[in-house]
């Protein structure tokens, strides 16, 4: 995976900010989809954090950050853990690319696929991640990751019961892989489906300024 540096998206000033964020689309979106929501998260938290959002490499004309799983013949789900510490990487490189001040708050987050990487980047990571925000994800390689564990990363979690792209179960199903990780989770669920509602965005700003 080859990142554009130059096809980024930043809201706020990374000189100022006291929290450094690096948010990362869902599959075949883009970075500028959430361009209005961080805005007025960074606005609801008084201009304290800096929002830096790349586009995921294009692959078959979609937008992707890790090759998706692959269904076998027999029906089972197989994913590309290799694919997906490449991804990582990557990311890793493009983080390291910015120069950040002593004491700021450094947070992944995402939506859907990009919340699932986010997860990811919580594990065998050089990064020490204040936190990680993940918006309608999965964990992706949780069997890959099963006898790893992650810093003190705090980290908000939200699911829509409706939510029909990943299913409500798979979130339990990544609750529960985080709950025995680390202890300073914070879940929120609704009835709403795949998507980011006003009450999520609200959530992660109350989320943020604690």
């Amino acid at each position: 995976m080859n990142l554009n540096t130059n096809d980024i998206v930043i809201i706020g000033d990374i000189k100022k900010a006291s929290k450094v964020i690096f948010w990362f689309h869902g599959y075949g979106s883009n970075n500028w989809s959430f361009e209005p929501i961080m805005k007025m998260i960074n606005m609801q938290m008084n201009d304290e954090v800096c929002v830096i959002m790349p586009n995921a490499p294009l692959v078959d004309n979609k937008r992707s950050w890790y090759p998706l799983p692959m269904t076998s013949e027999n029906g089972l789900i197989i994913e590309d853990d290799k694919g997906l510490e490449t991804s990582k990487a990557e990311i890793s490189r493009f983080i390291n690319s910015f120069t950040l001040k002593k004491g700021q708050d450094v947070i992944v987050g995402g939506f859907s696929q990009g919340a699932a990487l986010s997860l990811s980047m919580l594990f065998n990571t050089s990064h020490n991640f204040y936190g990680c925000i993940a918006l309608s994800g999965y964990m992706p390689s949780a069997d890959y990751y099963k006898d790893s564990t992650i810093k003190n990363s705090r980290i908000f979690i939200a699911h829509g019961f409706s939510d029909q792209a990943i299913s409500f179960d798979d979130y339990k199903k990544t609750y529960e892989f985080l709950c025995s990780k680390t202890r300073d989770i914070v879940s929120y669920t609704g009835d709403f489906g795949h998507t980011v509602t006003k009450d999520v965005s609200n959530k992660v700003s109350e989320w943020l300024s604690k």
